[in-house]
């Protein structure tokens, strides 16, 4: 039985602030790479520790991914973000590599089986004439963290006593999702027309030989590879070029990109979203050859701007794009292949940055962003038409 087609449903708020919780405890970790430093773990370890988080999440989200539904997503996500809890709360006991390895693994596992379980009961409730508005508006649910935590950092650690009190911290904000899932009902109905039905073997194969989809999983890699080494290497670079708070970069960042999917996210669903992919994609490779360059405060944070605003458009519209591409009974699947693609790019990012890093510096590190997301902007040149017009 279908409801009437309206985005802001009781089901979609609701997750969408477990989303938002999910991901303030994401962003306290914008000073990890810092923390690490404090530790008595060798620098050359840094990277691969960043990326266990995301290595985790690469591994466990195809195989849950075929096996998570709408109607088990509540009993999960419960389950998930008690584990999230616990591992936020043993942070306080990692200071060698192999405590730290496992803690990193263990908190990777319970974060996937939780946004695995929340995206494929969200899904089930978008209208498909209305996946860039939602797309936006759910980007922007998990960005806020980023605009507000990463500044306030630095406070926050002087105020707790320490970084890894800051995660005790993240973890009591984590409470609130338990009397928020009372809100859920525990039979969710289907607001995306087909969304809940039955995936066959047939429908897999069928998904895997289209090439559009194929690319749009490719973007989506390129993409938030390309961002990871601003996220987790900018506190460094703006410390080495003299910057007083760096953190105010993705302050601005963030909020250019909130005001650019709040003010015109709604057009997304009107225009060709392949040519916005491409025209997004410059925009970013542009900013990340300007950031190169961006050695005083003025510049510097108006660079942030600039990639706010393809930031803004890129993320949402890769989402989108890949859920109209999708088969109905496929689209819960092909998000999460996309979130597959958003962790790969928080594994390959600081991992292949940090090696960058270490060997060459920053300059090397972000003209290597630039190049990349050049790369992703020519093969978005291959994805023909996706819009209103051409519904899958």
């Amino acid at each position: 039985m279908l409801k009437e087609k309206s985005l802001l449903n009781k089901e979609f708020i609701v997750l969408s602030a477990v989303m938002f919780l999910t991901y303030c405890n994401i962003a306290a970790f914008f000073q990890f790479h810092e923390y690490l430093s404090t530790l008595p773990i060798a620098p050359e370890s840094f990277g691969l520790l960043i990326a266990l988080f995301s290595l985790s999440v690469l591994v466990i989200r195809p195989v849950i991914s075929l096996f998570l539904n709408p109607s088990d997503a509540k009993r999960w996500i419960t389950i998930s973000s008690c584990l999230v809890i616990v591992s936020l709360i043993l942070y306080d006991l990692a200071e060698t590599f192999w405590s730290m390895a496992a803690i990193r693994v263990l908190h990777g596992a319970a974060y996937v089986v939780l946004a695995t379980a929340v995206l494929s009961r969200i899904v089930d409730c978008i209208p498909q004439e209305k996946s860039g508005q939602a797309f936006g508006l759910l980007s922007v649910v998990t960005l806020l963290p980023y605009a507000v935590i990463p500044p306030l950092l630095g406070a926050l650690t002087k105020w707790t006593g320490g970084f890894d009190r800051v995660l005790d911290l993240s973890a009591l904000a984590m409470v609130p999702i338990f009397p928020m899932l009372t809100l859920l009902d525990d039979s969710p109905v289907s607001i995306s027309h087909g969304a809940g039905e039955r995936r066959t073997r047939r429908d897999l194969v069928e998904n895997f030989k289209d090439y559009r989809v194929l690319l749009m999983l490719f973007l989506s890699l390129v993409v938030w590879t390309a961002f990871t080494p601003v996220f987790f290497f900018l506190q460094g670079y703006g410390s080495k070029i003299g910057i007083s708070n760096p953190g105010w970069f993705l302050t601005l960042s963030t909020f250019t990109e909130i005001m650019v999917r709040l003010s015109v996210g709604h057009i997304f669903d009107k225009l060709d979203k392949s040519k916005l992919l491409v025209f997004s994609l410059m925009w970013l490779a542009v900013g990340y050859w300007g950031l190169i360059y961006a050695s005083w405060p003025t510049a510097f944070y108006a660079m942030g701007l600039w990639l706010g605003i393809g930031w803004g458009v890129a993320m949402p519209v890769l989402s989108a794009a890949l859920f109209d591409l999708s088969q109905p009974q496929l689209r819960a699947l092909n998000t999460n292949l996309g979130m597959e693609m958003f962790q790969g790019g928080f594994f390959l990012g600081p991992l292949v940055g940090g090696a960058i890093l270490l060997q060459w510096g920053y300059t090397a590190l972000y003209l290597g962003c630039a190049v990349l997301t050049a790369l992703g902007m020519f093969s978005a040149l291959f994805l023909g038409r996706i819009g209103k017009d051409n519904k899958v």
